[in-house]
């Protein structure tokens, strides 16, 4: 069994994600994301299937919850069960545009650091263009802190300020339907974060001015 286990880690580290699904079906007509399966005990992929096709094959036994699955905006080949617990809380991190898989690594990165008992409440990612397009800065707001993830060609880097001590929160129209959110830390220091649709800037004015009472 270990040495089935071994084989099947090896065959997908050596297989590129980009090329084990067609792009042009990473989602259904209706706008449904797909998903691929990639069974431990096989060769091939199964898929492009929707998400209630997979729970209902992961019900029948035909797909394990260990099984890797591969889908739109995913690093690659990941294990059903992390996925898909992952997958079901981002659902409401998405309702704005914001860019899934933008989303779904901040996510992930912010949730080694957080406190017990700390929960996220909005996250609203940058929309930049051009060279700039790679580098989305993220603005994260859970029940304890206000939250900048900044995405650097080295990696990222978080910056953290508890509620108590943002002072206020501003919001801006730079037209074009994108808009600048800014907070006040201790009177002294004002950081603008701008690029953000004006969708996700209104919801972070309102959320932030909710958590600072």
């Amino acid at each position: 069994m270990n040495d089935q286990r071994l084989a099947s880690d090896e065959r997908v580290a050596m297989m590129d994600a980009s090329d084990s699904v067609d792009h042009e079906e990473s989602r259904s007509e209706s706008g449904e994301l797909l998903f691929s399966v990639l069974r431990r005990r096989d060769d091939e992929t199964l898929g492009p299937m929707t998400q209630s096709e997979l729970l209902e094959k992961l019900r029948l036994g035909e797909v394990d919850k260990s099984d890797m699955v591969f889908f739109e905006g995913s690093p690659g080949w990941e294990p059903i069960e992390e996925v898909f617990e992952i997958h079901e809380q981002l659902r409401h991190f998405v309702d704005d545009g914001q860019d899934r898989a933008v989303v779904a690594d901040s996510y992930r990165e912010v949730a080694d650091v957080m406190a017990h008992g700390e929960e996220i409440f909005y996250i609203a990612v940058q929309e930049k263009s051009g060279f700039l397009s790679r580098q989305k800065n993220c603005v994260i707001l859970t029940n304890r802190r206000l939250l900048v993830l900044h995405r650097r060609r080295g990696g990222m880097e978080l910056e953290g300020y508890p509620w108590s001590e943002v002072t206020n929160t501003l919001m801006r129209d730079d037209a074009g339907g994108r808009g600048t959110f800014s907070f006040l830390v201790s009177m002294d220091r004002r950081v603008d974060l701008p690029h953000i649709p004006l969708q996700q800037v209104r919801r972070l004015f309102q959320l932030s001015q909710e958590l600072r009472q």
